[in-house]
């Protein structure tokens, strides 16, 4: 197809639209009346009510399983490391068939013994 040729609108496949479906009313007809500003308003306070003690009772609840979780949770320390000693822990964690982490962990663990902490 060449860009001059133009293309007209029946050349395109096109999908029947569906039929909408018109809502129906039950019974006699139900009409939505206004309802007074003084009903709105007493509404309107009793769900923020409803909102601020659900809100409040969540966060509470929020707080309560951080520190549940917390009570068990490991800390990180960074280490710079120079890459002579990185390669050795590397090799050693290779050999030992253990993970360089547990390697810190008992070196560390081994350094404050040794010195009464």
């Amino acid at each position: 197809m060449s860009g001059k040729e133009n293309l007209s609108l029946e050349e395109f496949a096109i999908a029947p639209r569906k039929p909408r479906s018109t809502p129906t009313l039950s019974g006699p007809e139900q009409v939505e009346r206004p309802v007074p500003m003084e009903v709105m308003s007493e509404r309107a306070t009793e769900a923020v009510e409803v909102q601020a003690v659900t809100s409040s009772g969540a966060s509470k609840a929020l707080r309560q399983m951080k520190r549940a979780r917390m009570k068990g949770a490991r800390h990180f320390v960074n280490v710079n490391l120079d890459r002579d000693t990185k390669r050795r822990l590397k090799l050693a964690s290779f050999n030992l068939e253990t993970s360089m982490q547990a390697l810190m962990e008992k070196a560390i663990q081994q350094y404050l013994d040794a010195n009464g902490f």
